[in-house]
């Protein structure tokens, strides 16, 4: 894995959350926050750590992001210091800036602004929370786009003692089973041959309609 330089701006629970992950991913990370004890409490677990407000020009350009991969905007108690952060971001021409929104609105805004990627972290998390609690042994849960998902699921019934090989998933649902999970091993691509144990799981892509046909 290529370790990238990545500064975090907004060290709320979100933020902080994130930082850490990508810290513990030996990545280089720069943490930023206006309040000055966020940024005492973080500072252990990621590269630096800085006080700043970056809703000031002068501020944001002393930090020399431009120099980092990614800047990610994870301000979510303030939308006009998330909206002002993105945007002076993508003035200064950052090279890949990442900005959380709480809303549609706050997305459609940031997006207009030029930023790479919005995220929607709280929507995201309940649509896997409800996809995992309709769908019959589903785990987890990933919308690639707007028909087609990737989810984890317990090895069904009828494929305990069974291989993908003669599973004929793709013939019988149209689907692709792309992992088998076995513990904590995980095995990219699957080896069509392996037989499939009970406390097994599958990654499995496809289109929306027949992930339900497979999990309804």
């Amino acid at each position: 894995m290529k370790h990238k330089t990545i500064a975090v701006i907004g060290l709320g629970r979100f933020g902080g959350t994130v930082a850490k992950m990508l810290a513990s991913m030996d990545h280089e990370v720069l943490g930023v926050d206006i309040d000055p004890e966020v940024v005492q409490k973080i500072s252990p677990f990621i590269t630096h750590a800085i006080v700043a407000d970056t809703t000031d020009e002068e501020a944001i350009k002393a930090l020399a992001l431009s120099q980092f991969d990614i800047v990610i905007v994870a301000i979510g108690d303030n939308i006009q210091a998330n909206l002002m952060t993105s945007m002076l971001l993508k003035e200064m021409n950052m090279p890949y800036v990442v900005s959380k929104a709480e809303n549609a609105l706050q997305g459609k805004m940031l997006k207009k602004m030029g930023v790479d990627k919005v995220i929607y972290p709280e929507y995201d998390v309940a649509q896997r929370l409800a996809q995992s609690l309709t769908r019959d042994h589903v785990m987890d849960y990933l919308q690639l786009s707007k028909n087609i998902s990737l989810i984890e699921i317990k090895v069904p019934t009828f494929l305990v003692g069974a291989n993908l090989k003669d599973s004929n998933l793709r013939e019988k649902y149209n689907l692709n089973a792309v992992g088998i999970r076995r513990g904590e091993d995980l095995e990219v691509p699957p080896n069509p041959s392996t037989i499939l144990g009970e406390d097994d799981k599958l990654l499995v892509i496809g289109n929306n309609s027949d992930l339900d046909a497979l999990t309804m």
